[in-house]
C-alpha cells in the first residue's frame, strides 16, 4: 500500500474531526459534557488499525486538540496514544466481531481514555480527579462515542484500507 496515500487519508479524518470537534461538538453537548471527538477516531483506529495505527493516529489527535483546549500540552496525546494502542493490541486477540461488540469495546476505550486523562490532568495540577462531574464526563463520552462508533469505524477502515484487516473486521457492519 502506497504510505502517502494512508497519511493522506488519516490526515483528512483526524482534521476533519478536530473540525467537528471544535466547531460542531460544542453547540451539542450531553447533560453538559461536549462529545469527544477526537477520542473516538484514536480509539476507532486503534479497532480499525491495529496498536501501532491507534497510538500514531492517538497521538496526533491528543496533540491537535491539546493545542486548543485549555490545560497542560500533553496530556490529551498521552491518554489517547495509550488507550489506541491497548485497545489496537486487545483488537489482535477478537477475530470476529459483531457491532454491538465493537460499540461496546469503543465505549470501554473511550471510558478508559477519560479516565486516563483525568488522572494526568491531576498530576499537572488540574483537580480533574475531585471534579464531582467526572463520572458524568466519562459516562457521556462512552454512551456518544459508542453510539457514533459504527459511522466512524467505516471511516477508519476507509482511511486505513488494509485487505488483511476485512475479514477479521467485516462482521462489524453487519
Amino acid at each position: 500500500m502506497n504510505e502517502g496515500s494512508l497519511v493522506a487519508r488519516w490526515s483528512v479524518v483526524v482534521v476533519t474531526a478536530l473540525l467537528l470537534q471544535i466547531g460542531f461538538a460544542p453547540n451539542f453537548p450531553v447533560f453538559g459534557v461536549v462529545p469527544d471527538l477526537m477520542l473516538l477516531v484514536s480509539v476507532c483506529a486503534g479497532v480499525a488499525g491495529g496498536p501501532e495505527r491507534g497510538a500514531i493516529v492517538g497521538f496526533f489527535c491528543g496533540i491537535l486538540f491539546d493545542l486548543i483546549r485549555n490545560g497542560t500540552l500533553g496530556i490529551s496525546s498521552l491518554a489517547y496514544t495509550v488507550t489506541a494502542a491497548v485497545v489496537g493490541a486487545l483488537m489482535i486477540q477478537v477475530l470476529q466481531m459483531r457491532r454491538l461488540l465493537a460499540m461496546a469495546v469503543v465505549a470501554t476505550g473511550s471510558a478508559a481514555g477519560a479516565l486516563l486523562y483525568a488522572v494526568g490532568a491531576q498530576l499537572f495540577g488540574q483537580n480533574t480527579l475531585t471534579n464531582p462531574r467526572l463520572w458524568t464526563i466519562v459516562a457521556v463520552v462512552a454512551l456518544v462515542n459508542g453510539l457514533l462508533s459504527p459511522i466512524v469505524l467505516r471511516v477508519a477502515r476507509w482511511a486505513e484500507r488494509r485487505d488483511e484487516l476485512r475479514p477479521a473486521l467485516g462482521a462489524v457492519d453487519g
